[in-house]
């Protein structure tokens, strides 16, 4: 998740703008914009031009409000996203344990079938050929079920980024915060 820096046209604080996010309000006067983008270019179009004051950190206060409830709902699917990738990184071990136990209990299993009902073939070449049919057999199995180290890290890559954002998504949620209770206490910060 990008921002785009610009200046408010009302107060000319700093805005830093999600890349994502289709308004914004200033913490230096509480005037809310509407986001046009064209082209690469931005423009803020001010949201309540006729409203006083008071009203406006009013309105700003219920957009903040709306903007937070969005931005934790956006923090939960990221972490699950996350949490996601990670037992998917995670469960590879296990995967690899698991195929190799099916690979020794098949090749259990056709010993004891030789044992009990080809007795005289058991230790002959019908014995072993089964033997290597099954234990190459199993290897392919193995090899179509296990995660490959490119999946891996793709896995990681994909965790990483998932991370990256949700850090940008908290310091958004802790800056909304911040400007919600400056609203509150009826003074912006300069």
């Amino acid at each position: 998740m990008s921002a785009i820096s610009t200046y408010c046209p009302r107060c000319q604080r700093s805005l830093e703008i999600p890349a994502d996010f289709d308004n914004v309000i200033c913490a230096g006067c509480a005037t809310g914009y509407w986001i046009r983008r064209h082209l690469g270019a931005i423009n803020l179009s001010e949201m309540w031009p006729d409203v006083d004051d008071s009203r406006r950190a009013e309105n700003a206060a219920a957009l903040v409000e709306s903007r937070l409830a969005d931005i934790a709902e956006l923090i939960e699917e990221a972490e699950s996203e996350i949490e996601g990738f990670r037992s998917r990184e995670q469960s590879a071990p296990l995967q690899k344990g698991c195929a190799f136990f099916g690979l020794i209990t098949a090749v259990i299993l056709v010993m004891v079938v030789f044992m009990l009902v080809g007795r005289q073939y058991f230790g002959g070449w019908l014995f072993f050929g089964a033997m290597a049919l099954v234990i190459l057999l199993s290897l392919l199995r193995i090899r179509r079920k296990l995660s490959g180290s490119t999946q891996l890290e793709e896995f990681r890559r994909h965790r990483t980024e998932a991370e990256a954002e949700l850090g940008q998504l908290r310091s958004e949620q802790a800056r909304l915060e911040r400007l919600r209770s400056s609203l509150e206490t009826g003074r912006l910060p300069k």
